[in-house]
């Protein structure tokens, strides 16, 4: 029954095997006594038999440091699975401690050893094991605070460049001190999935519409992409708060040339200088104007131009001898 505990109870890793607390789809969550308190030990399920099954969107980005595993796992060979397996595993405790350390609301891990999660136990106001908040909804009146809560620490998580990926109330418990944000095997890495953008925003809306479902006046359709805008421009903080405005859309880049195909980008200005009225062009015509063409009339053979002056019916120079010889006459 406590097999999958066997190693670590051998490994004088844990003392005891309490009981088992819950069930999930990827893992069983049992009770455990480790060094004189009471902590909660994670068991991965096999592949095979896991209901949520290690999706490729989710695994998009991840990469291990020895190229030989990485190669071996992107071959797809007996080899490579198990390394990816292990890998799947480990995500999800390297992700808690990061997240941890950075102040976002997740159990406080313990240890990593043999595949098995060690955590702490997330406990209620009553000192109970806390429940997720599917099963223990909070009333209308704490329905805008919780959302409020738990997008803080979506914006955390996303400050250190990691999204939750399957984040709902199924994956949030009631804690005594807020909520408690759990199962994280499926984290994504924000800066190396290309569908990151896309998972954040369905988190994010999932918990809202849970909360405006308690809470009608609940509203934030738009904080999604105002947290996302500012994660894209390196504004995002650990205690950023979307204003509740839609966000401006983005400034469309002006093409050079009037917007011809072709045209190189330029960035649109606000403030256009006035253009400058054009000069006269004194420089004259670029081209020189073409030659007048002259016609030559062309006469029959033996014929002679007429003199300026002379008669058209005549003949040339008849009219000057006539003239000469009277005179010598």
């Amino acid at each position: 029954m406590h097999e999958p505990l066997a190693p670590l109870l051998a490994d004088g890793v844990i003392d005891e095997v309490l009981s088992r607390l819950k069930g999930g789809k990827e893992a069983d969550v049992w009770l455990v006594r480790a060094g004189g308190q009471t902590v909660a030990a994670k068991v991965y399920k096999a592949r095979q038999t896991r209901s949520f099954k290690n999706d490729a969107a989710y695994k998009e980005g991840r990469k291990v440091r020895n190229t030989r595993t990485q190669r071996a796992m992107d071959r797809g060979s007996r080899f490579g699975q198990a390394a990816a397996e292990d890998a799947w595993k480990e995500k999800e405790s390297d992700a808690m401690f990061r997240l941890h350390a950075a102040g976002v609301r997740v159990p406080r891990p313990v240890l990593f050893h043999e595949g098995v999660l060690l955590m702490e136990v997330v406990l209620d106001a009553h000192g109970h094991p806390a429940q997720r908040l599917v099963d223990a909804p909070p009333s209308r009146e704490q329905a805008a605070g919780l959302y409020a809560d738990i997008r803080r620490q979506a914006i955390g998580m996303l400050a250190c460049g990691l999204i939750h990926g399957d984040l709902s109330p199924y994956n949030v418990l009631a804690g005594s001190h807020g909520p408690v944000v759990i199962d994280l095997p499926q984290v994504i890495d924000a800066a190396h999935n290309s569908q990151a953008e896309r998972f954040f925003l369905r988190d994010l809306d999932g918990i809202r519409r849970f909360c405006a479902s308690l809470d009608p006046a609940i509203g934030g359709e738009g904080d999604g992409r105002e947290i996302w805008r500012a994660y894209v421009r390196r504004e995002l903080t650990a205690d950023f708060v979307p204003t509740g405005r839609a966000p401006e859309p983005a400034r469309v880049e002006r093409p050079h040339g009037g917007g011809h195909p072709g045209g190189h980008p330029q960035k649109a200005r606000n403030d256009v200088a006035p253009s400058r009225p054009r000069r006269p062009d004194t420089r004259g015509p670029r081209h020189p104007p073409a030659p007048e063409v002259i016609r030559v009339e062309r006469l029959p053979h033996g014929a002679v131009r007429p003199k300026e002056g002379a008669s058209a019916g005549g003949v040339p120079g008849s009219r000057g001898r006539r003239r000469r010889r009277r005179r010598g006459a």
